[in-house]
């Protein structure tokens, strides 16, 4: 049976949603953490597989599937700097120092004027290109991980195979020895 692309993808996005909560979860207590990214592809990968109805991790599963998770993580990401502008002007508002709040989605939505200024944005782009670069090294491992072990699991089928082979020779030979008796 072939596998349905389109709702692997959305398996994907669905499933990869758990890495990008756990994002945003460890960003609020100060983490940037190679786990968020992994727990999102392997997610990923898992709702690709449900989702598209096929046991296998093709290639296109495992691409769709790290560039969604990315994407989710990248999400999570603008999402903690809305929640952090939105708590800022909690402690403002609390502290006299502006007569009004934000909603958080008020928040999200004054991202990009915040980043007008140059040193908000730089230091908000360091988290995300290290929680990236740790979220990247976190998948490259579980990659390398999986490829070492289908390559066992070949060799190991590849020897099996060849047993198989060689004692229905040996079977098929002796049946041959007895029949010319």
């Amino acid at each position: 049976m072939k596998e349905n692309v389109l709702a692997g993808a959305v398996g994907a996005f669905l499933f990869s949603l758990v890495g990008g909560i756990l994002w945003f979860v460890l960003y609020q207590i100060g983490y940037l953490a190679a786990i968020s990214g992994l727990v999102g592809v392997i997610c990923a990968v898992k709702g690709y597989t449900f989702f598209a109805k096929t046991k296998t991790e093709s290639k296109i599963c495992l691409i769709l599937s790290v560039i969604i998770a990315i994407a989710v993580l990248a999400i999570s990401w603008y999402l903690c700097v809305g929640y952090d502008i939105y708590l800022v002007y909690q402690d403002w508002y609390a502290a006299g120092e502006v007569d009004f709040t934000l909603t958080y989605f008020e928040s999200v939505r004054a991202i990009p004027v915040f980043f007008a200024d140059g040193e908000i944005l730089i230091a908000y782009l360091k988290d995300l290109g290290f929680g990236l670069l740790f979220a990247i090294l976190g998948v490259v491992s579980y990659l390398s991980s999986r490829e070492k072990k289908m390559k066992r699991l070949a060799a190991e089928e590849a020897e099996k195979a060849a047993k198989e082979a060689e004692l229905a020779k040996a079977t098929e030979e002796n049946e041959f020895a007895n029949d010319a008796e």
